[in-house]
Order: C-alpha cells, then sequence, then structure tokens
C-alpha cells in the first residue's frame, strides 16, 4: 500500500487546518490508483500531528509513504525538522520505505503557477 502524506506547518487558525484538508480531499480524488492512502498532517498548532499520521499510515498497512512538504521556502522545518522525523520513522518502521519529496517552493514550474494566477488579477 502506497501513502501520501502532505506535511504542513499548522496554525493557531483554525481555517487554516480546513484548507489543508480540502486540498488533501482533492488530491486523494486524482492520485487514485497511484496512492492507497492520502492524508495530512501539521508540524505545530493544529491536528493531526505529523508523526501520528505518518504512524498511522503504516499501521493501516502503508509500506512505502510519500512525505510531500507543503512549504513554499527551506526554513528549519524542511531543513532539520522533517528529514530528523522521516530518520527516525526510518529506524522506527524498517519495512517501511519513506520518501521525501522537494518542499512546494523547489518544485519545477512553480513559477509559471504564480505567473498564471496573478495574471488573471
Amino acid at each position: 500500500m502506497k501513502a501520501l502524506v502532505i506535511a504542513a506547518h499548522g496554525s493557531r487558525k483554525k481555517e487554516s487546518a480546513v484548507e489543508v484538508a480540502a486540498l488533501t480531499e482533492k488530491l486523494a480524488k486524482k492520485a487514485k490508483p497511484e496512492f492507497d492512502l492520502v492524508v495530512h498532517g501539521f508540524l505545530q498548532f493544529s491536528e493531526p500531528f505529523l508523526p501520528g499520521v505518518v504512524e498511522d499510515a503504516v499501521n493501516k498497512g502503508a509500506d512505502q509513504v510519500v512525505i510531500f512538504p507543503f512549504f513554499i521556502s527551506a526554513g528549519a522545518h524542511i531543513m532539520t525538522d522533517i528529514p530528523e522525523l522521516v530518520r527516525a520513522c526510518e529506524e522506527k518502521y524498517p519495512g517501511t520505505a519513506f520518501i521525501l519529496t522537494r518542499h512546494l517552493g523547489a518544485v519545477q514550474g512553480i513559477e509559471d503557477i504564480i505567473l498564471d494566477e496573478v495574471s488573471r488579477g
């Protein structure tokens, strides 16, 4: 079973968590059949918290977990926190493959998406 985990920062504002959850639902519909499970987790302020989400995916049978950091820039969460979480998961779940992708801001073509959006205004 292959799982996709959207890793977001988290916010004290409930609306932010709702927005990430809605995006995750849209992704889940489009990600089939490549991904059997599409979920999201937050690093702070909001639940569900990322470590528990990854653990839940493994407990549901994921033998491959792809983690996509939903971050614009490479701060401490991208450079340290998420990679440390992945290393800890690799040790805890040796039978599961963990793949950490580039963060959103590093995705090729993000500038085209931005330009497309601003040209509409």
